[in-house]
């Protein structure tokens, strides 16, 4: 994805061969247009940044990608990833694929017209998402998008709290205003002109150029804007909130446009809940929140009772200077065993602790660990053959689960690590 402040993009006008379209393709765009490489800029072993005499290509601005594409001569062919900006009109990325760049190869550029609509769409359902919000909710203010193919992100900023309520409203409203085929309208515009438009959103203080670009819903947004977009609301397609973030003032959202998709998606797990919870739908929310309350009010208690708890440890020696302090939990949660764990290695700090945490089937929970003055890299025995162990962690500390809940076996690992010169298996 590509990150902008929303409302602050310029287009620089004079190079007409670089300028984004809107709504409209135009004819040579469809078949490519036929250009030459002037520059070599970078040149790597399967990716270089090039510029070209003239491109099809759309720059990345206004939250939204620069185009892909591709770019093929004699004995070269290369993908376009990418189209920045820049001082002499816009370089692309390009992936190689066959031959290599030089200066003056003639090209034939085709932009990847699929992606770029998409990208409209996504572009579109953003301005008209935003605008609602901004519109809906005195004092809250979208400052950064980023488009992107699956699903687009708003960030915005607003001193109250956001929530599913909210954000359904806002997202009804939005697809009233796709389903009525409003038309969108791209103007590049001269800088004093610009001004005069009363309803013309825009950062001010960053447009540097004489000309800018204006993207306009009549009588509903209007905001200064290089992205590419589409000519009519209808063809945004069924705009979705996916999920949102944050805390007040600083929140964000996510959003597609597989409305019908997603909902057939949710509705299905939904549906699933339903049947282990055995709730009707309208409780459903009801429910999970009075589990998670449940949930936090039982952790509150074991770390109550965890300060009473005495586990029965094993201790083995490992050789003349360390032991093995281990133990077998069957059904024991992981949370309620690492603190013990944590205190016998603090207190025994020459020591390694193993505590094994057996559970339903053929897995069972390990947590190994050592003190700070053992040179044990407990990371080393999760890849000891006998073990099947999974996990992760540090030299110091690992866990994860095993198909070996056998301490014998984890014993003898142990001690062959102890005794292997090199440390390894």
């Amino acid at each position: 994805m590509f990150f902008c402040e929303r409302g602050g993009d310029a287009w620089v006008q004079g190079f007409a061969e670089d300028k984004p379209s809107g709504g409209v393709v135009e004819m040579k765009e469809l078949q490519g247009v036929d250009t030459v490489i002037l520059e070599v800029v970078e040149s790597g072993k399967k990716r270089g940044l090039l510029r070209l005499r003239e491109t099809p290509f759309r720059v990345a601005g206004g939250g939204q990608p620069g185009d892909r594409g591709t770019l093929e001569g004699e004995d070269f062919r290369a993908r376009v990833l990418d189209c920045r900006k820049h001082e002499g009109g816009s370089l692309v990325e390009v992936l190689f694929e066959r031959g290599t760049p030089r200066e003056g190869l003639s090209v034939r550029a085709v932009p990847d017209l699929e992606a770029r609509e998409l990208y409209s769409r996504m572009h579109s359902g953003e301005h008209i998402l935003s605008r609602v919000l901004e519109n809906r909710f005195e004092g809250l203010h979208v400052y950064k998008v980023a488009i992107g193919e699956e699903d687009s992100s708003v960030s915005f900023t607003y001193p109250g709290e956001i929530s599913w309520d909210i954000l359904l409203e806002a997202e009804e409203e939005a697809r009233q205003i796709i389903s009525r085929d409003l038309p969108v309208t791209v103007r590049d515009l001269p800088l004093e002109e610009a001004r005069e438009l009363p309803s013309l959103k825009a950062n001010w203080d960053r447009i540097e150029d004489s000309c800018i670009r204006v993207v306009e819903i009549p009588e509903f947004d209007c905001i200064a804007c290089s992205g590419s977009h589409v000519s009519s609301t209808s063809e945004v397609g069924e705009l979705f909130i996916t999920g949102y973030n944050g805390s007040a003032p600083e929140w964000s959202l996510k959003f597609c446009l597989q409305g019908s998709r997603k909902e057939r998606e949710y509705g299905r797990i939904v549906r699933r809940l339903l049947r282990h919870l055995g709730c009707p739908s309208e409780k459903l929310e009801s429910v999970i929140l009075k589990m998670q309350e449940e949930k936090e009010d039982l952790s509150k208690v074991v770390g109550k009772v965890r300060n009473y708890l005495v586990f029965p440890w094993e201790v083995e020696p490992l050789n003349e200077e360390s032991s093995l302090h281990w133990i077998c939990l069957a059904g024991v949660p992981r949370d309620l065993a690492a603190p013990e764990v944590k205190r016998r290695i603090s207190t025994y700090p020459k020591d390694s602790v193993l505590a094994l945490l057996p559970e339903e089937g053929e897995t069972s929970g390990f947590l190994l660990a050592r003190g700070e003055e053992s040179s044990l890299d407990c990371r080393k025995l999760l890849k000891h053959p006998e073990l099947a162990a999974r996990g992760g962690g540090a030299p110091e500390w690992v866990s994860g689960v095993t198909r070996c809940g056998n301490p014998e076996s984890w014993k003898n690992a142990l001690r062959e690590m102890q005794k292997s010169s090199s440390g390894e298996i």
